[in-house]
């Protein structure tokens, strides 16, 4: 089920209850799935921190669809939503990207025991039955051929890769984590870490309005990196040592 929020844009923490929106300000509609940290439900996060300081609460309201990233995909490549988080580079033909990655993002992967005593980075996923949630298309950016599906549900998918039914689930170690408790039986499988990694950008709607609210972004995003804000923003979300463009920082 979609969850819709509002974002008051106050300088630095919202409220856990979401804020109704203001009465002034230019509406902008925004997609994004939910990711630990980035784009929490409560409205705090790294990406929700960024949207914070480049649409301004006096200037602008934000209107934030919390949805899967196959229906993210959808709304966005329809102009059904001014803008979208998360995407890699070549994620969609149909969306203008923002000119400036907003981090390197660094993919993980709940394997089972046997494969973890031989893992040996991704080549160890040759010809490996593999799986993701819909619309991630991992594969796309994994040079080995591998039996690759894609699945709605990330906890079948673990239970399936703990019981040795597949060998592989790609995703986020702190999601997947979460999930532990819940599974059928005791968890077997072991996550490897930085399995891949590549940059990210937000989106707009290709129109004259997407156009618009990108030149927007790119401007103030620019501003946020010259200054050294974003990556203060970055390392306050996911550590002290991290470095938003390089290999050691995950979601």
């Amino acid at each position: 089920m979609a969850s819709l929020i509002y974002l008051f844009l106050m300088p630095f923490s919202l409220p856990a209850t979401p804020a109704q929106p203001n009465e002034g300000g230019e509406v902008v509609t925004v997609a994004t799935d939910s990711w630990l940290g980035y784009t929490n439900r409560d409205g705090s996060g790294y990406y929700f921190d960024i949207l914070k300081r480049v649409f301004p609460e006096i200037e602008w309201q934000l209107k934030i669809d919390i949805v899967p990233f196959s229906r993210v995909r959808y709304l966005v490549d329809n102009n059904r939503s001014d803008m979208a988080l998360g995407f890699y580079s070549g994620d969609t033909a149909k969306a203008l990207y923002s000119s400036y990655p907003v981090e390197v993002d660094t993919v993980d992967a709940a394997i089972t025991p046997e494969m973890a005593v031989l893992w040996k980075g991704t080549e160890s996923l040759f010809h490996k039955k593999v799986q993701a949630l819909l619309a991630y298309r991992y594969d796309e950016f994994i040079s080995v051929p591998m039996y690759y599906e894609e699945s709605s549900n990330l906890l079948e998918m673990l239970n399936r890769v703990n019981r040795g039914q597949v060998d592989a689930v790609l995703d986020y170690k702190p999601v997947m984590l979460t999930l532990v408790p819940k599974l059928s039986q005791p968890r077997q499988f072991v996550i490897v870490e930085n399995v891949f990694r590549t940059e990210i950008f937000f989106v707009f709607s290709d129109n004259d309005r997407g156009e618009r609210l990108k030149r927007h972004f790119d401007s103030e995003l620019k501003k946020l990196i010259d200054s050294g804000e974003l990556d203060k923003l970055f390392r306050h979300y996911v550590g002290p040592d991290a470095k938003r463009l390089d290999s050691t920082s995950e979601r």
